[in-house]
């Protein structure tokens, strides 16, 4: 089972999050999904994973996730990744910049009959914002 989470994790990030696959998006998630990046987002069901990959793709027309380590474990898979593209739209209340950036993110994601059910993302945002210029850099 957790060889099959996982294989279905990496399934997930290459065609829902890095081929932009939508219309699959019920093959991966359960309907009632639910996707939590509070203090930022709470995402529910299907059109909830999808706004989430369409804010993705219109801030970073060129968004790519690399998988790092995927832990698995019971109904459990946790993700480290890598997001990486070009902030070329709206990304929260940051305009779009220009710059590109590359930061990682940490994922749980609780799997029920082959379908993802919970998400809990935690992202490197400060990171982002750094490089996009939005945060100032500490100095040497």
């Amino acid at each position: 089972m957790r060889e099959q989470n996982k294989r279905l994790v990496r399934e997930i990030t290459d065609v829902i999050w890095n081929r932009r696959g939508l219309d699959r998006i019920p093959e991966f998630y359960a309907p009632d999904f639910v996707g939590d990046y509070r203090p930022y987002a709470l995402r529910e069901g299907h059109e909830g994973i999808r706004a989430m990959v369409v804010g993705a793709w219109t801030a970073f027309p060129d968004y790519h996730e690399e998988v790092h380590e995927l832990i698995a474990e019971g109904d459990r898979v946790v993700l480290h990744l890598t997001i990486s593209g070009t902030q070329q739209g709206q990304w929260g209340p940051l305009p779009a910049t220009g710059k590109r950036a590359q930061f990682d993110e940490i994922v749980i994601l609780q799997i029920r009959d082959g379908k993802i059910l919970r998400q809990r993302g935690v992202v490197d945002n400060l990171s982002a914002l750094r490089q996009l210029g939005a945060v100032p850099s500490p100095r040497s």
